[in-house]
């Protein structure tokens, strides 16, 4: 199949629907299909190997409600996103978030093809987003197919003001990428949290029950990494053995990973999945999560990680001395999240998606 593959993110950035986008067009193109991505691109010079690439124009760092996103917002990538589809043509578009603008918006309006929409996001009820859905509901609606990547991102839809049948089909993961490869028996403790300087990430909450921790335990090290992160150093200086790093790719991040033991995710709010926490298990971690509902579809409570009381900064640092305190606990959620990330690998989640294209297809 001619596939064309469209996220209204900055592709060259790491991220929930981006690396989604990238591991689905590679895996689609190991299997022989010709795919394409429409994205914006702060790195010009970014490409993928046997897959054509449009850039939409350079990103934008924008609010949405409590979070931020880099998407295009210049009527250029309007022009160029009409002028794609009118000079090549497609089996299908599959297209992630497509009432984001303005890549994506646009593209559900412009293609000729048939289309396939993926909603990631939850967010909070607000009339704003139930109107935009309206303006935009009849080429919603005449999609193929919808996907959301999980349950909550589904329940989100009626803060669109939608109420339609969906597929459920989970984000995927690069089990060999974050693979890991020599013993931990006898690493450090070491606290890893990645994300986002945003209130929602609750990076605060962390830092106030680490605190805690690190009063009782002097040989444990916090290392946080993510957008706008550093600048949190400031406000933290009293917290020993605490460190602050900006945003990670590639294997830095992966040797990040690998050189902790436990991973948390104090998240407040508006995650719909969590794909880090998969990316922690992959990797070997203990997972310690805030209990919200996306969190609680990825984590088994003392089975692949620990829930913990989303806001209770107590209840953090008790569950994060739990955990220091029992190697065995440690051992055990490292080995059942190894387990359970398997099945979120990128070839079983592609498997997925292509048999929604065609059974979508034959529908159609």
């Amino acid at each position: 199949m001619k596939i064309a593959i469209v996220s209204p993110y900055d592709i060259s950035k790491t991220g929930g629907v981006t690396n989604h986008v990238v591991n689905l067009a590679n895996e689609l193109t190991s299997q022989g299909n010709i795919v394409s991505i429409i994205a914006p691109s702060s790195d010009k010079s970014f490409n993928l190997n046997h897959i054509n690439f449009l850039n939409a124009g350079k990103p934008t760092l924008v609010n949405f409600g409590s979070t931020k996103a880099s998407i295009s917002v210049k009527f250029t990538s309007i022009i160029k996103v009409r002028n794609f589809f009118v000079k090549n043509s497609f089996d299908l578009v599959h297209i992630h978030e497509p009432l984001v603008p303005f890549v994506s918006l646009f593209s559900l309006i412009f293609s000729k093809s048939p289309v396939v929409v993926t909603f990631h996001a939850t967010f909070n009820s607000n009339w704003k987003f139930k109107f935009w859905g309206f303006l935009f509901r009849d080429w919603v609606l005449g999609s193929i197919s919808k996907i959301c990547v999980s349950k909550t991102a589904g329940s989100t839809l009626k803060n669109y003001g939608y109420d339609f049948d969906y597929e459920l089909i989970p984000n995927g993961i690069d089990l060999e990428r974050f693979k890991f490869k020599k013993s931990q028996a006898n690493q450090e403790r070491k606290i890893l949290f990645v994300g986002r300087n945003e209130d929602r990430k609750g990076i605060r909450i962390l830092l106030e029950a680490f605190v805690i921790v690190s009063a009782k335990y002097s040989n444990v090290e916090l290392n946080l990494v993510g957008e706008g992160v550093p600048s949190l150093s400031t406000n933290y200086t009293n917290i020993p053995n605490c460190k602050f790093y900006d945003h990670m790719e590639g294997q830095e991040l992966v040797d990040m990973y690998h050189s902790s033991q436990i991973f948390c995710s104090p998240a407040t709010e508006n995650e719909s999945f969590g794909i880090v926490l998969l990316e922690a298990m992959a990797s070997g971690l203990a997972v310690v999560a805030s209990d919200i509902d996306g969190y609680r579809g990825i984590v088994n409570n003392y089975d692949n990680g620990i829930l913990f009381k989303n806001r209770d900064i107590k209840s953090l640092a008790d569950v994060l001395c739990e955990l220091i305190e029992n190697r065995d606990m440690i051992n055990k959620l490292s080995l059942n999240g190894k387990h359970f990330s398997k099945e979120y690998s990128w070839k079983e989640v592609s498997r997925n998606i292509i048999f929604n294209y065609e059974k979508s297809m034959k529908i159609d």
